[in-house]
């Protein structure tokens, strides 16, 4: 297994979990072990003889999980028992590949690619995957919701199309937190990204009224640039990447990612720099980076020219990567 899901997530790190990581015997008693503690407590038979496979990666942070995860065939119970014991948050589950029907609410429905639906912890049901699929997650507190989207116990149970434009702006949004294992938030960036995936799952719930309003203001124009934002964030590293790659990951424009980020009060070229600076102030801040030489860690972040980033990080900083590293009073 990687990255270890038993780790409380303080900086909402991404957690990642494979099934070929683990001897075939323990694989689906381990999956069923994480599912249960760290997204929804159900009981989970396998569907299959075969060697069980499963790949999930997962965040969470002040009572909000999201989950992504290629599960092979299985079934979830959530029975009146696991009920008793568990909460009333509401789960957003869309169905990205494969077949996936869902017994909750009073409803039975099948989930089509693309399709998904609300469920609550405080009520019984069963999930079924009869083949292996990818499935995603989005678990908040009811109280999160619930001047956001007065009564969303009423979409429990009812077909949310893969057409459904909030839907889809969640999804485009949430597909910005996969990208590496690696990238951690600070707990500034981590919340308003939980924030706006309140926001987009009450948008989702078709919020009227004034927390609709509150949400559109927050959760629209702002969802998308923090998307936009996020995937840039996961592409600061060592390999050149381009307006056009960040838009066609958000599923916007180019001409709109360079509207969102001026009209925030940047360019494109200039908060990327931003970024990759303060990404190499964390290394040379941290512990874990002192056995890399500053050249290294410029280079890590993306700078392919020393002085140049020597000159950048002074104008930015004022101190030097150097004064930095060394805990100078004047860093």
């Amino acid at each position: 297994m990687s990255t270890g899901l038993d780790e409380p997530p303080p900086d909402f790190r991404l957690l990642h979990f494979t099934s070929d990581e683990v001897a075939p015997n323990y694989a689906f008693d381990l999956w069923r072990d994480i599912l249960t503690r760290k997204l929804m407590r159900v009981a989970v038979d396998s569907l299959t003889d075969r060697p069980f496979q499963a790949e999930a990666m997962l965040r969470s942070q002040a009572g909000l999980t999201i989950a992504l995860g290629d599960i092979g065939p299985n079934v979830s119970h959530h029975t009146r028992d696991i009920v008793a014991d568990d909460n009333d948050d509401l789960m957003l589950m869309a169905n990205t590949h494969g077949k996936f029907i869902s017994y909750s609410g009073g409803r039975d429905l099948e989930l089509g690619v693309g399709d998904a639906t609300v469920v609550s912890c405080a009520e019984i049901g069963s999930y079924v995957r009869p083949e292996p699929g990818r499935l995603f997650c989005l678990r908040v507190p009811r109280k999160a919701l619930a001047a956001l989207a007065p009564d969303p116990e009423e979409h429990i149970g009812q077909l949310i199309p893969a057409s459904h434009g909030p839907l889809r702006l969640l999804m485009s949004y949430a597909g910005a937190l996969w990208n590496r294992d690696s990238l951690t938030m600070d707990p500034q960036v981590s919340r308003f990204v939980v924030d706006h995936l309140h926001d987009l799952f009450a948008l989702t719930l078709d919020a009227r009224g004034d927390g609709a309003e509150l949400a559109k203001a927050r959760g629209g124009r702002a969802a998308k640039l923090r998307a936009v934002k996020a995937a840039i964030e996961s592409h600061i590293g060592p390999h050149d990447f381009s307006v056009d790659d960040v838009a066609a990951e958000v599923g916007v424009s180019t001409r709109y990612v360079r509207k969102l980020l001026e009209a925030d009060g940047i360019s494109f070229s200039g908060y990327v720099a931003e970024r990759r600076l303060e990404r190499a102030r964390g290394l040379l801040q941290s512990p874990r980076s002192s056995g890399l030489t500053i050249a290294a860690i410029a280079y890590d972040v993306g700078f392919g020219d020393l002085s140049y980033f020597n000159r950048a990080f002074r104008r930015r900083f004022a101190c030097t990567p150097s004064e930095v590293r060394s805990g100078s009073p004047w860093a």
